[in-house]
């Protein structure tokens, strides 16, 4: 069945920016296909879009902020704004390293929203382990006829079945919902909302990829199917990008378009308006993503200048991925990452520091960035 859009709408009017859109993804995504720098684009992007949501929601965080707590190197306690953005980043990830169309099933849905968690399984033994628990139980016999009972894999069964018990003690409780009224509303049908979405997503099927993207995520914010993590929507649509096959090597940063495109959405504005803006807010983001890629590129080739001589073992080319994966580089997070001392990051960074920017103007805890 097809989706049934308004009277009012005009189809001309909106297959120009539609089209142009589509086309900018297109050509930015085959760019990505075949770019030497495309993993770093892909995990800065997380970061990015993270703090977009954030600020789409009328919070304030600082990218640097963001990644030194990922990589759990705070100089301060996190606040609650940082750790939404911190959610946000993990769940881009999840769906970006899960199958295309994951997202979209009931139980991605469910995962996504902590509606559902995976209960522990235990272990099928393999072959392996079976001729291991069989020789560690068996009796052999030797050359004179004596009995050796072997129990070499004693210590190792021991561990295994102590570290089984620790992880089903450990193991998160599932996430209770509070009734009470003060934090949700008693009112709010989650399910029947999202029942609803779905239903509207299943009648996208016969549109094209991107404007079935952004009937979609429309639909997310009308109906409004979360009380919380409503930033969960363009995440959403752009796994229906990648499901449709219009993205195959990133998962879109939708957050990040909203932030840079001109429009702001407001309760007055009509469905074709809306579309309009999500088209424009699309080309925008590749166009920017497309600079974005260059940039990376260039500050790739003028990094590895630098790493030309050295000895095999050097650590010099893995800082270069690290500043071009990651927006901001500290002492601290790099000396963690590739596993050297402080005194041996600080010297390696001061290497790199004429194609490096210095973001804080300090001489202690200070943080650099790519050119």
């Amino acid at each position: 069945m097809g989706l049934d859009l308004p009277a009012s709408i005009s189809y001309e009017r909106l297959q120009r920016p539609f089209d142009s859109a589509s086309d900018a993804l297109a050509r930015f995504d085959e760019r990505l296909r075949s770019s030497p720098v495309a993993e770093a684009f892909v995990l800065r992007a997380h970061f990015h879009d993270a703090c977009a949501a954030l600020w789409r929601a009328g919070e304030f965080v600082q990218l640097e902020d963001l990644v030194l707590h990922d990589a759990g190197t705070d100089v301060r306690t996190p606040t609650h704004e940082l750790v939404r953005a911190h959610a946000i980043l993990l769940t881009r990830r999840g769906i970006a390293d899960r199958e295309p169309a994951w997202a979209l099933t009931t139980d991605g849905l469910a995962s996504l929203r902590g509606a559902w968690r995976p209960q522990s399984v235990a272990c099928e033994p393999t072959n392996a382990s079976r001729a291991m628990d069989e020789a560690a139980d068996g009796e052999l016999d030797d050359e004179d006829g004596e009995t050796i009972i072997t129990g070499e894999f004693d210590e190792i069964d021991e561990l295994l079945a102590r570290t089984s018990r620790v992880i089903e003690r450990s193991e998160p409780a599932p996430l209770k919902r509070d009734d009470s009224g003060l934090v949700y509303d008693e009112d709010w049908d989650e399910e029947a909302r999202l029942a609803e979405w779905r239903e509207c997503l299943g009648r996208t099927q016969n549109l094209p990829p991107l404007m079935a993207a952004s009937v979609a995520l429309d639909a997310w914010e009308e109906i409004e199917p979360l009380q919380r993590s409503a930033w969960l929507g363009p995440l959403l649509a752009a796994a229906l990008l990648r499901s449709r096959g219009k993205t195959r090597h990133c998962l879109t940063a939708l957050h990040s378009g909203f932030r840079q495109a001109k429009y702001r959405r407001v309760g007055r504005d009509d469905f074709e308006s809306r579309l309009l803006a999500f088209a424009c807010a699309i080309e925008t983001m590749a166009k920017a993503d497309a600079k974005e890629l260059d940039r990376l590129t260039l500050a790739r080739e003028l990094l590895l200048r630098k790493c030309k001589g050295r000895r095999a073992n050097s650590r010099m080319t893995q800082l270069v991925d690290l500043c071009l994966a990651s927006p901001v580089v500290t002492v601290p997070f790099a000396a963690k990452e590739l596993r050297v001392s402080q005194q041996a990051a600080t010297t390696m960074i001061g290497e790199l520091s004429s194609n490096l920017r210095e973001l804080t103007g300090r001489g202690r805890y200070r943080a650099w960035a790519v050119v």
